[in-house]
């Protein structure tokens, strides 16, 4: 009970600051990150690429994968962005492109909340991301 009464504080003040900056400094959209894995294969990270459409800023993201439980959030610069590059590398020989199939066009006025459950293994059967 008090893990969701500091996850719903969270949120209403990352909403709050995004809100009140967005009238000062052009903020984009906001990526929101929930893993809540049962166990985790090796050392994996997640490298997350996104680029602004219209002007052409590229904003990397590198997320090491240490606990089953994280919130993550990773800011988008426009309106328009694309995810240019999402990998996850478990070494230097097993990884995962296009990672919750992310990759897939310009997104447009649009945040995403996005959770990962399951075992965090190079088997993409073996994890579900559900994207909203």
């Amino acid at each position: 009970m008090k893990k969701n009464v500091y996850l719903f504080l969270l949120l209403f003040l990352t909403s709050l600051f995004c809100s009140s900056i967005h009238a000062e400094i052009p903020l984009g959209q906001v990526l929101q990150i929930n893993t809540h894995f049962k166990s985790i294969a090796g050392q994996p990270s997640w490298l997350l690429i996104i680029r602004d459409v219209e002007s052409g800023q590229v904003v990397p993201y590198m997320y090491d994968i240490k606990n089953n439980d994280n919130y993550w959030i990773a800011f988008t610069v426009g309106r328009s962005y694309r995810i240019t590059a999402s990998t996850v590398k478990f070494g230097p020989y097993a990884k995962i492109d296009n990672f919750c199939n992310l990759e897939n066009g310009i997104i447009s006025d649009h945040s995403y909340w996005i959770t990962l459950s399951g075992v965090m293994s190079p088997d993409p059967k073996s994890f579900k991301c559900f994207v909203t």
